[in-house]
C-alpha cells in the first residue's frame, strides 16, 4: 500500500476507535457533547492565537477531568437506594436490604469510575491528542503540497502555451522571444514542490513508523 494511503487508513481506524471509546466512556449524548466542548475550550486556552485564548478565558467550563467529577449511574442508583433505605428505617428488613444493596452499587460505581478514568487517560486521550496534533499537521502539509502542485502545473501550462505554433509565430512577428521568466517560474515552482514533497514525506514516514512502535 502507498505510504500516504496507509497513513490515511490508519488515521480512519484511529478516528473510529477514538469515537467508539468516547461513546463507551460516556453513553449520554448531552454529557458527551459537554465534554467535547470543554476539551476544545481547554485546548484553546493554550493556543498561540491570542484571540482564541481571550475567548476561551471568558467561557466557564468544568475544570479538571469530567471522568473524576461526574457520578456513574451505579453510584446514583446506590445513593438513591441508601437514602430510601434510611427513610424506611434500617431496623426494617426492606430498609436494611436497600442500604446494603445501595452500598454495593456505590462501590461498583467507584470501581466503574476508576476503570473509565484508566481508559480515558491511557487510551482515549493519547489517541485523541494524536489525531488533533499529528494528523492535523499532516493535513496542513498535504494541502500545501496540493497548492504547490497547482502552482507547478500552472507554470508548466504557461511554457506549453508559449511553445504553440500560433504563439511562436506571433512572438516572431513582434520580435518577442519566449521569456526566460516563464522558464524560471517553472524552476522555482518545481523547487518549491520538491521541498514541500520532502516535508510531507517526512511527516508521513514518521507517522507510519510510530504505528509499528505502538
Amino acid at each position: 500500500m502507498h505510504l500516504s494511503a496507509r497513513v490515511e487508513s490508519t488515521k480512519q481506524c484511529v478516528n473510529s476507535t477514538a469515537n467508539a471509546a468516547r461513546n463507551f466512556l460516556q453513553p449520554n449524548t448531552a454529557a458527551r457533547l459537554e465534554d467535547m466542548f470543554n476539551e476544545k475550550v481547554t485546548a484553546a486556552e493554550s493556543s498561540t492565537n491570542a484571540n482564541l485564548r481571550d475567548l476561551a478565558s471568558k467561557i466557564p467550563i468544568r475544570r479538571g477531568s469530567a471522568m473524576d467529577k461526574r457520578p456513574s449511574y451505579s453510584e446514583i442508583l446506590g445513593n438513591t437506594m441508601k437514602k430510601g433505605g434510611s427513610e424506611v428505617g434500617d431496623q426494617t428488613e426492606i430498609g436494611k436490604s436497600m442500604i446494603e444493596v445501595g452500598t454495593t452499587f456505590e462501590k461498583l460505581g467507584m470501581l466503574e469510575r476508576e476503570i473509565l478514568s484508566d481508559v480515558y487517560n491511557n487510551f482515549f486521550k493519547p489517541f485523541s491528542n494524536h489525531l488533533q496534533v499529528e494528523w492535523s499537521n499532516i493535513a496542513t502539509e498535504k494541502r500545501r503540497l496540493d497548492l504547490a502542485r497547482l502552482d507547478l502545473d500552472a507554470a508548466k501550462s504557461k511554457v506549453k502555451a508559449a511553445r504553440t505554433p500560433e504563439t511562436m509565430q506571433q512572438n516572431e512577428q513582434k520580435a518577442v522571444p519566449v521569456s526566460e521568466y516563464v522558464f524560471s517560474q517553472v524552476r522555482e515552482c518545481q523547487a518549491a514542490f520538491d521541498r514541500q514533497y520532502e516535508q510531507t514525506k517526512i511527516l508521513l514516514t514518521d507517522a507510519d513508523r510510530k504505528v509499528f512502535r505502538v
